[in-house]
Formats: C-alpha cells, structure tokens, sequence
C-alpha cells in the first residue's frame, strides 16, 4: 500500500532495502608463533628474552614487528606488518595491540580505534573493503553498543544498538527518508515495528522471519551445516496517512 505521492511502505520499502547486505568485521591473524630473528642497534639476537629497547623482529612466517620492548616483549609504540600486507600503527601492552591504533588492510579499508588484549575494544571506526562504514563501539573485536553502519552501494544507515557483530535494536533508514524502527535479528527485521515515510505516514505491524534452504547451493559435507537464506513477512496492523 502507499500514500499518496508515491512513498513506497513495507513491503516495497524492505524487498529494496535487502538488496544490501551486510560485511563481516575482518579480523587481522593473531600473533604469530612462529620463530624469529631480532636486530637491535647492537646487533642480531636470536631471541628477545630479557631485551629492553627498539629493534625489529622478523618472523619466519613473513611477519615483522618494529618497535619497542620491555623485557622481553612488545611494549609501546610500534608497527606490525602482517604477512599478506595488513598493516598495523599503534602500541603494544604485553605482546598485543592496544589502545589507539590504526590497521590499514591490503584488499581495502581500514580500522581506527581501540584495542584491547589484541582486539578492537572501544570507540572505533571501520571502513570495509566494499567502502561500507561503521562507526561506533566495539567488544572483543565485534560491534558491540551504540554505533551506525552506512553502506555504501546504497547510503542506507543501520543505527542503534549492536551485540557481538549485528544490530539489536534501532533506526534503519532509507535514501529518500523512510525509515524503519524496531527490533533486528541476523541483521534484518524481526517483531514489531514502525515504518515511517519523510513525508509522516506511519504502518506499523511486525515482520517474521523464515530460514529456508537454498535450493541451489552445494550439498553440505556430513557434519556441516547446511546453507539456508532468511525470509521476512510484514504483517501492517494500523496505517496513518498523511495527505498532501
């Protein structure tokens, strides 16, 4: 149904809106245990046991680290270059990447925020390689609190409140103002909720979600799970136009 003017509401609002999909965080390779070589202004040591001071570790996985270190470990500021060309800026507490940094991915996009024990923890904005941003909270590497995801093929905006890498709850909002409020699961609507053009009208009803299998996805292997895609329904209950 539409008011008049030609506003699109559910469920031509949401069979556009999913055309976009929503990226995962990448996560940067954890700390290396490969073997290295360390060459400090006094020279090479094959191990950095006891070292205090800047040096450079080359690790036998492609790996370097360039920095500083106290007793033995990476401790301060420094960079890491990670074999397939990430790099990260920034400093170390006790071997792992932590508070203010920068990660620069080969493939695109960016990370720049705060670590904590090795993982994104805190404020952060992240620009993935497809140009989507997010900005806002992070816990253990994932989006997790208050933050605001725009993507970038289409400029709509998921904002609201996010919980181990997906919205909960919020605003989704479309290019030409429409905007739907309410509950999210697996990142796409779920419960009750409102949609509500620029212009005023309100539907407000509720969406279902149905995990279906893909039909034409390989087999899974024994064991694995089995590929599925997830359906939404919109159900309008009231509808409030606004006439021009």
């Amino acid at each position: 149904r539409s008011h008049r003017g030609g506003a699109c509401v559910p469920p031509c609002c949401w069979q556009a809106a999913a055309e976009s999909k929503m990226v995962e965080e990448d996560e940067e390779f954890p700390e290396p245990l490969a073997a290295y070589t360390l060459t400090t202004e006094a020279g090479e040591k094959k191990s950095s046991k006891g070292f205090t001071g800047k040096g450079t570790a080359a690790y036998t996985n492609g790996d370097v680290y360039e920095g500083l270190f106290q007793n033995g470990v990476r401790q301060g500021a420094g960079n890491y270059k990670y074999r397939r060309g990430d790099v990260f800026e920034g400093s170390f507490e006790n071997n792992f990447k932590a508070g203010l940094g920068r990660v620069t991915f080969k493939k695109g996009g960016f990370y720049h925020g705060y670590f904590k024990d090795g993982k994104r923890e805190g404020e952060g904005t992240f620009q993935y390689a497809n140009g989507d941003i997010y900005s806002g909270f992070w816990q253990g590497g994932k989006r997790h609190g208050k933050g605001t995801h725009v993507f970038n093929k289409t400029k709509y905006v998921y904002a609201g409140d996010w919980k181990d890498g997906q919205i909960q709850q919020g605003t989704w909002q479309l290019t030409d103002g429409t905007k739907f409020v309410g509950n999210f699961q697996s990142q796409k609507p779920l419960g009750d909720g409102i949609w509500q053009t620029a212009k005023g009208t309100i539907v407000e009803g509720s969406y279902l979600q149905q995990v279906l299998p893909i039909d034409k996805a390989p087999l899974a292997k024994p064991g694995d799970t089995p590929a599925t895609t997830t359906k939404t329904y919109w159900s309008t209950t009231t509808m409030v136009v606004v006439e021009e």
